[in-house]
């Protein structure tokens, strides 16, 4: 039940970092690397390192980045039916050729972001995951079913069920989810029903045999644990944490992530410095051990301190994903409860309230976590 680093840009000198080995794959990206960076990583990669190969054709007709470099980018993209089941097994072809060529470890199938999340795009993309499964049978690449979910249809009763039944049909023995929806990358999803949807088709998927790894997570990933989700990815830049279309934009707009935060378990958020230092200050004991124990929280808490003014945002960066990986861990380790997990967060939150405590950015102040119990405990108990 590992963590998987989630590949964006300049993300290649995480794979190997000593205090990351918690991560035990990758989901590497053509949006941001060429064939030969994407060969490199494969090959360089750590010893048993799942390398999974996701084609990123969500967005075709407009965010490319690097794609078009790639020999299996369709050349008809801008003029082609997408739906017809012609073209999809010609896109296959092309992503098995490439496959066959770089070798990862599993590639997902392709998936485009539709106008609607109908019955007939789910059924599409299993077909078109179904002949990847075909292609790539006798070879030592895996097919992994890829699914795009709205999180707003998600929050239909009843749907994620419906899904799940259509998924159910893939040749495939795993399944890639990436929810996608209109929240910027550095909020919190705050869609009770929409996430308590995603969670019964996590719980569904993985109830049939299917194990699931959810794409593009944060701090949510508490809740898709909770819901027997296998693994997790996620990224250093927050259009890494959040599926949408900034994330296939230039890393420094709509979220990339420039400035430093810490991750703060107790709290389950981000804080800037200002933050940092003023808990420090009135409310040390709001430090959780985890924060406490990680290498990377202790260079920014030693940086802090030197009075030096050092620069932290690559180590902000590795601060989070430490802390991701070692959550995911415990949890799956069953030594974190999610649902009291979440009930001391929120207590932290009130207690930071009524002690007249703010945190440097307004919005920054806890409430999704009511959110988030709602959906974990309907989600539990019905």
């Amino acid at each position: 039940m590992p963590a998987y680093h989630q590949m964006g840009h300049d993300s290649r000198n995480l794979l190997a970092e000593e205090h990351l080995s918690r991560y035990t794959g990758a989901i590497l990206s053509p949006v941001n690397y060429v064939e030969t960076d994407i060969s490199t990583q494969i090959t360089t990669a750590p010893d048993r390192f799942d390398t999974i190969f996701d084609p990123q054709l969500y967005y075709p007709q407009t965010l490319r980045g690097e794609l078009r470099r790639w020999s299996y980018f369709p050349s008809d993209v801008d003029t082609a039916d997408t739906g017809l089941d012609t073209w999809w097994r010609d896109l296959v072809d092309g992503i098995a050729d490439t496959c066959a060529n770089l070798r990862p470890s599993a590639a997902c199938s392709p998936a485009i972001v539709p106008r609607s999340f109908t019955n007939e795009y789910y059924s599409r993309l299993v077909r078109s995951g179904n002949y990847l499964h075909e292609r790539l049978a006798g070879t030592d690449v895996r097919s992994i079913q890829t699914l795009i979910v709205g999180l707003a249809d998600l929050s239909v009763p009843g749907r994620g069920i419906e899904i799940a039944s259509i998924a159910s049909r893939t040749a495939a023995s795993e399944i890639y989810i990436v929810i996608s929806g209109d929240t910027l990358p550095r909020r919190e999803l705050a869609d009770t029903e929409g996430l308590k949807g995603a969670m019964r088709l996590v719980s569904a998927l993985e109830g049939a045999g299917l194990p699931v790894l959810m794409g593009f997570t944060s701090s949510d990933m508490v809740l898709w644990k909770a819901a027997g989700a296998s693994s997790c990815a996620t990224g250093k830049f927050f259009n890494l944490r959040r599926f949408t279309s900034s994330r296939f934009e230039d890393e420094s707009a709509g979220g990339g992530g420039q400035l430093p935060y810490w991750f703060e378990e107790s709290l389950l958020a981000f804080l800037r410095e200002p933050d940092i230092t003023r808990i420090r200050a009135r409310h040390p004991d709001m430090l959780s051990e985890s924060s406490l124990r990680n290498p990377f929280g202790l260079e920014i808490l030693e940086g802090l301190d030197s009075g030096e003014g050092r620069a932290w945002l690559g180590t902000s960066w590795r601060q989070f994903m430490y802390a991701f990986a070692d959550l995911e861990h415990r949890i799956s380790q069953s030594t974190v409860d999610v649902r009291s997990f979440l009930h001391r967060a929120e207590q932290n939150w009130r207690f930071l309230d009524d002690s007249s405590f703010f945190m440097d950015e307004m919005r920054n102040d806890g409430t999704w976590l009511r959110t988030w119990r709602i959906a974990e405990a309907e989600y539990r108990d019905h």
